[in-house]
């Protein structure tokens, strides 16, 4: 994994990192966003819900993508932001359910716990994104 610095925008703060494409990068993409949370003393629930999602990103990244997948986090007052961009061709959707398929299920989730999300295609890549809103306190 490589880090950027992290910027303060107004009251929007950001940061990002690049993972390789193995198998331990889901893992540490969710230990880098939890991080990043916590240092913005965001609320467990928001964490463990955005955690969630970046791992289904990453690792949708990793299986249908090419190379390293940049994670970008953004944290607002109410709502939390990520995005993974790889070089994959493939773009994401939804899978009609089907009990002797495996897997498959990573963007049910995220639409269940993100308040929006998408895939934004260029040329040699992709970049899919979700907006969860903040837990209340």
């Amino acid at each position: 994994m490589t880090e950027a610095g992290g910027q303060h925008l107004g009251t929007r703060h950001r940061s990002m990192a690049v993972f390789s494409q193995r198998v331990e990068s889901a893992s540490e993409a969710r230990s880098w966003l939890g991080s990043f949370l916590h240092d913005h003393n965001v609320e467990e629930e928001t964490v463990m819900d955005a955690t969630l999602v970046v791992s289904e990103l990453v690792t949708n990244a990793l299986r249908h993508g090419d190379g390293a997948s940049v994670l970008r986090a953004s944290l607002g007052a109410g709502e939390v932001q990520v995005s993974v961009t790889d070089s994959g061709d493939e773009e994401p959707r939804i899978l009609p359910p089907d009990l002797a398929r495996i897997g498959g299920l990573g963007l049910v989730v995220v639409d269940r716990i993100a308040t929006d999300w998408g895939v934004a295609a260029f040329p040699g890549g992709k970049t899919v994104w979700a907006v969860l809103a903040r837990a209340e306190t």
